[in-house]
């Protein structure tokens, strides 16, 4: 009977102290909490997001923090994707760890409601916006269609592409080898002399003119269609 009680004292002093050092360490919920809560406390972000914690080892025992964790990032700023979080404690038994976060961050973006073919012009008809995910984007993306209507598309695309820097260009408002009309203006003289263009030209770009009666070359920024205008 000695024994059996023996026993039985051994196992409740057993329990007693791996119940005391489990109380003694950190858990792996507190660290996700507190790597979440500062996710949410420094995104700059007015919008839709998710977050994702990455993994951490359930068989991680670190000792309990007396202080409140201290969380960082190496570049001190998050961003949409794969973020690095550093989780510390800077109480009497110091440690360090680090895991991972990812951040869906979502936006309106302006997709193509219908498809749209090479050197078409954009118009309302093409647009809309719809809610997605911006990491993805690495192409980039526009967020106001004012910033794409009566630009050129430059290649063929289907319903649903998101628009990008790259998809876009100014219309040619002059063509190589076409007449047009050169205003020479300054602060007291404006008179107008007709030229051959020497190069296609979009709006505000600078392009070589020729002035059919003195064939002189000069350079003319494109104004509007068939018109340069050459500052003096």
């Amino acid at each position: 009977m000695k024994r059996i009680n023996l026993i039985l004292s051994f196992i409740l002093l057993a329990s007693q102290a791996q119940a005391g050092y489990a109380a003694k360490t950190q858990s792996i919920n507190s660290i996700q909490d507190a790597a979440r809560q500062y996710i949410n406390d420094n995104l700059d972000f007015s919008t839709d997001y998710k977050i994702k914690l990455g993994q951490i080892d359930t068989r991680l025992k670190l000792p309990l923090c007396t202080e409140p964790l201290l969380i960082s990032t190496p570049k001190s700023s998050l961003k949409a994707g794969r973020n690095s979080i550093g989780v510390r404690c800077n109480s009497k038994k110091k440690w360090a760890i680090y895991t991972s976060a990812i951040i869906s961050i979502y936006k309106d973006v302006i997709v193509l409601s219908q498809p749209i073919q090479r050197g078409e012009f954009y118009s309302t008809n093409h647009l809309h916006s719809e809610k997605r995910e911006i990491s993805t984007l690495r192409s980039g993306f526009f967020i106001n269609p004012l910033n794409i209507i009566n630009k050129q598309a430059t290649r063929n695309l289907s319903i649903g592409s998101v628009i990008s820097k790259a998809n876009i260009t100014e219309p040619k408002l002059i063509k190589r080898g076409e007449k047009v009309t050169i205003n020479l203006s300054s602060p007291n003289l404006k008179i107008s002399v007709a030229g051959i263009s020497l190069m296609d030209g979009v709006k505000n770009q600078n392009i070589r003119i020729k002035n059919i009666k003195t064939k002189q070359i000069v350079q003319a920024t494109v104004i509007k269609q068939g018109q340069v205008v050459v500052s003096f």
